[in-house]
């Protein structure tokens, strides 16, 4: 597998982590205040969008739960270890421009999880994620009609009705 692919997966999963670890000055119980680089939500819109498309990255920022303090950006006060690392990746599906792949994350043998990425590639910049999906990612049985969404989201991408192979 191309390395520029794990690679761009990588990045996607480090971004959110990048952003709630820069955050610093901590408001007593009510948030702890972004830094300069990410003191609006555009900058970390086009922060985000280095590794994925819009769409998926307004739906990291909804996961930020953002809020102001003193009129600065915070997020919420919580705790966190950051991405897991990657054990195991399989390609699902592939072509020149696309690709699904399913990747395993670990932090520990009993706790492994899996993500399956939709990657799309773009000229001049290389592979971005188009989508994120956990577990119940539409596996169909063979022969039933599923509902495939064409990008990240439903206003990115048409519906189209496939039959399951």
């Amino acid at each position: 597998m191309a390395k520029g692919r794990i690679q761009t997966i990588l990045d996607a999963e480090r971004a959110f982590w990048t952003i709630v670890f820069s955050a610093d000055k901590r408001i007593g119980e009510r948030g702890v205040l972004l830094p300069r680089r990410f003191n609006s939500v555009a900058k970390i819109r086009r922060f985000l969008k280095k590794s994925m498309t819009g769409c998926l990255a307004n739906r990291v920022i909804g996961n930020l739960s953002l809020r102001r303090i003193r009129g600065r950006l915070a997020i919420p006060v919580g705790d966190g270890i950051g991405h897991a690392p990657l054990v195991k990746t399989q390609v699902l599906d592939q072509s020149k421009k696309r690709a699904t792949i399913a990747v395993w994350f670990a932090f520990d043998r009993s706790d492994r999880f899996f993500r399956v990425y939709k990657l799309r590639k773009i000229a001049g910049r290389g592979w971005i994620v188009v989508g994120r999906h956990p577990l119940d990612y539409p596996f169909n049985p063979k022969g039933r009609i599923r509902r495939v969404v064409a990008g990240c989201c439903n206003t990115c991408g048409k519906a189209v009705n496939r039959i399951a192979r």
